[in-house]
């Protein structure tokens, strides 16, 4: 990973196609931030930009093509994380349907009836399964952020998934009351 600051309050790592080096990046940022004075290693901002960041990432790395590069800059009281890959689609949130209060309704036969989806034997089921893996991804990261977005690369060959949150930078005034 390299390290490209352009500024003070900016940093941008390559990442590798593997999963398992996800956790060095979420160390990595994580001292970034607190470098940074964004907070403590376990405050509620940090882990909730991490958690994000590491959301996008995973995305990138399991479903994108490399290169892969993490921006992360902070300006403005507004941080900004940009995760760019050159795989092709566009990442969008699975919305889950709400689920409706089951009516429940015994029949002479004993059958129960419900409202929603069904199957084709009429059993109740959602569009997304409980239980998956994988698919809430960006639905974290909406929760977590203030705005997120994607932004395709204009000749098609890249994507950048991108969120904000607003934080505080503290300079060596504000430490030191001046």
């Amino acid at each position: 990973m390299i390290g490209t600051p352009d500024g003070p309050h900016t940093v941008c790592w390559d990442i590798p196609m593997d999963p398992a080096m996800l956790a060095d990046v979420r160390g990595r940022l994580r001292r970034t931030l607190t470098d940074w004075d964004l907070g403590d290693p376990g405050d509620e901002l940090t882990d909730d930009i991490v958690l994000a960041a590491s959301e996008v990432l995973s995305n990138a790395v399991l479903y994108g093509l490399p290169p892969i590069r993490l921006t992360v800059r902070v300006a403005d009281d507004t941080l900004c994380a940009e995760v760019t890959d050159h795989g092709e689609g566009r990442p969008r949130i699975r919305r889950r349907p709400v689920k409706r209060a089951q009516n429940r309704v015994q029949g002479a036969e004993g059958a129960k009836g419900t409202e929603g989806p069904q199957d084709a034997a009429g059993a109740p089921q959602d569009a997304e399964d409980d239980d998956a893996e994988h698919g809430r991804g960006l639905t974290i990261v909406e929760a977590l952020s203030d705005e997120w977005g994607v932004l395709p690369a204009s000749d098609g060959t890249a994507k950048t998934v991108w969120f904000r949150k607003k934080c505080a930078v503290h300079d060596e005034h504000d430490r030191h009351g001046e």
